[in-house]
């Protein structure tokens, strides 16, 4: 789904300036509903080439994303500047960065740029300095309530259609298996029409979840209830769901479902 205009707050920073250093990128769309994130180590620089290299990791994510206008936040202000207009690039080894950034921005119809305190770049920030620890062996937090919550909060989405959040959510290589004969292996891109289009959830409600993590890894089994349709079929019924997640740029996203009907008209 291409969106028109995204909002992009990034971050990039070095341990050592110069020192590892890593970048990050937060999509949203103006509404503030999240539309995906990045973050990548970019091996040894400074915290300017860091921040450079943060504009355009922001601007390649927005690119995928379908945009035609294009708002970059950072809270670097020399650099949200010299892309602005208001300062010079002074320092040579800056130059090639910014040349191509400005190239780089020519590909959309409409962009601005503006820099704000780091408070206000909370998440692009906290992306940028767990991508650090990551690359120092600095361990992943288990996160089981993180992940329960999740869950439900997937539930919450299918049932109000929230789209956005299941783009975020659903990596790139989901897929959808089910225990019914003959039953279709879902893609991503399938899951998500099906739930566009034809399914719809009256009620749903888990009676337990539990959570096995291996550190970025986790596996989770849950007994769902609902009551539903898939066009005009009744998809009422418990199901046992298996749900694996991986933890990528400090954000689980969903690889793969299998659900497996309690019931005999279950999904």
């Amino acid at each position: 789904m291409a969106h028109p205009k995204v909002v992009v707050h990034v971050d990039g920073g070095s341990r050592g300036n110069p020192g590892p250093a890593a970048v990050a990128a937060v999509a949203t769309a103006p509404d503030g509903t999240a539309l995906g994130e990045r973050a990548e180590f970019i091996g040894e620089a400074t915290n300017n080439i860091a921040e450079y290299r943060a504009i355009q990791l922001g601007i390649e994510l927005a690119r995928e994303l379908g945009a035609s206008e294009l708002e970059l936040v950072n809270d670097s202000q020399l650099v949200a500047r010299q892309i602005g207009g208001e300062y010079k690039v002074k320092n040579k080894g800056l130059m090639p960065l910014f040349t191509e950034t400005m190239q780089s921005l020519r590909e959309f119809d409409r962009w601005s740029v503006r820099d704000v305190r780091r408070e206000q770049n909370e998440r692009a920030d906290r992306l940028v300095n767990e991508e650090l620890d990551r690359q120092a062996g600095a361990p992943e937090p288990v996160g089981e309530d993180e992940i329960d919550a999740l869950l439900r909060r997937w539930a919450e989405a299918v049932e109000k259609r929230e789209m956005a959040f299941l783009e975020t959510l659903l990596a790139p290589e989901f897929t959808l298996t089910t225990g019914r004969p003959q039953s279709p292996v879902r893609t991503r891109e399938e899951y998500l029409a099906v739930t566009r289009d034809e399914y719809e959830v009256d009620s749903w409600q888990f009676d337990d979840i539990v959570v096995q993590n291996y550190g970025r890894f986790a596996v989770v089994r849950s007994r769902y209830t609902q009551t539903g349709r898939l066009g005009t079929e009744s998809r009422d019924g418990s199901y046992l769901m298996t749900d694996a997640l991986v933890k990528q740029s400090g954000r689980w996203r969903a690889v793969a479902r299998h659900i497996t009907p309690f019931a005999k008209d279950s999904l």
